[in-house]
């Protein structure tokens, strides 16, 4: 196994000691990018928020800040664990939810969320149907999802074993596919990064 795959794979689901310096690292290069998609969830207090591989927990903290009930999922049991230690009296109070799990099987109810935002997730998604069908269904009808992705021109140096590498055209239409309405894309810092958006439909049914 090479040096890129080993961190490619610590990126996609963070163990270990090294999974905790990937994390870590990952709080510091998603920040720009995590303060663009929270923006775009367009946050009013008292929200029920999700968020999808919240990995080393910067964006919580930040969601946290803004007055929303959090909760965050995450394939990685380590890094659920350090959520759980390093978010102790946010849970304990209500405010915080974490979950070990699969976007493609939450264990969520219907309708639970008024928000959700996935940065930098998508790429470990072989399949986007799945994923974007479960958004759908755990989004309260209207509500608002945000996808943020790095252009792939700034993707080269991962591992296309670990990695998928989409366009935020290729993410639009499967969001569009999914059901979702209203679905735009903005590609802020010089279309370095791209936030792909859409509403829940407003009735779930299949």
């Amino acid at each position: 196994m090479g040096l890129w795959n080993r961190i490619s794979r610590q990126l996609s689901s963070p163990q270990g000691l090294g999974g905790r310096i990937i994390a870590m690292g990952m709080n510091r290069g998603n920040e720009g990018i995590t303060a663009n998609a929270i923006e775009q969830l367009g946050l009013v207090p008292n929200q029920r928020v999700l968020e999808v591989a919240f990995g080393g927990g910067a964006s919580v903290r930040v969601l946290l800040d803004r007055d929303v009930k959090v909760t965050g999922i995450d394939q990685s049991a380590d890094m659920v664990a350090a959520a759980n230690k390093g978010f102790r009296e946010e849970i304990s109070s209500g405010r915080l939810d974490v979950v070990e799990g699969d976007v493609n099987r939450m264990p969520f109810a219907d309708n639970s969320f008024d928000r959700a935002m996935a940065v930098n997730v998508i790429y470990f998604l072989s399949d986007l149907g799945p994923a974007l069908t479960e958004l759908s269904r755990v989004l309260a009808p209207g509500g608002r999802l945000v996808i943020a992705i790095r252009d792939s021109a700034v993707m080269q140096k991962v591992d296309p074993e670990v990695f998928t590498i989409r366009s935020a055209d290729e993410v639009r239409s499967a969001l569009e596919r999914a059901g979702f309405t209203d679905v735009g894309v903005m590609s802020p810092a010089e279309k370095k990064l791209h936030l792909i958006t859409g509403t829940a439909p407003p009735d779930y049914g299949y």
